[in-house]
C-alpha cells in the first residue's frame, strides 16, 4: 500500500496550499487540496475512481497518524 502511495508524491508536494489553486487538472487540484486539508471532502470531488480511492486511502493514513501518534516524552537529565 505505501507503494502506491509514493507513486502520487510529486503530485502533493508543493510549497503551500495556494499552489493547488494554480493546477488546471480538477482531479489533481482536489488530490492537492486533500492532502494538506486532510479532509476526504475534496476526495470526493474527485471524478476517477482509482484516483478517488488513492486520495481517500492517503487522508485516512494521515489521520490515522494524527491522532495515534504519541507524544513525545521529554528526556529526564540524569540526577548526582
Amino acid at each position: 500500500m505505501w507503494r502506491l502511495l509514493w507513486v502520487f508524491v510529486p503530485v502533493a508536494a508543493h510549497a503551500d496550499m495556494s499552489e493547488c489553486m494554480n493546477i488546471a487538472d480538477q482531479n489533481k487540484k482536489n488530490y492537492c487540496m486533500a492532502s494538506y486539508s486532510g479532509s476526504a471532502a475534496f476526495c470526493d470531488k474527485i471524478k476517477s475512481y482509482e484516483y478517488r480511492t488513492q486520495c481517500m486511502r492517503m487522508v485516512i493514513a494521515k489521520q490515522r497518524e494524527a491522532a495515534y501518534q504519541t507524544p513525545k516524552q521529554p528526556k529526564k537529565e540524569p540526577t548526582k
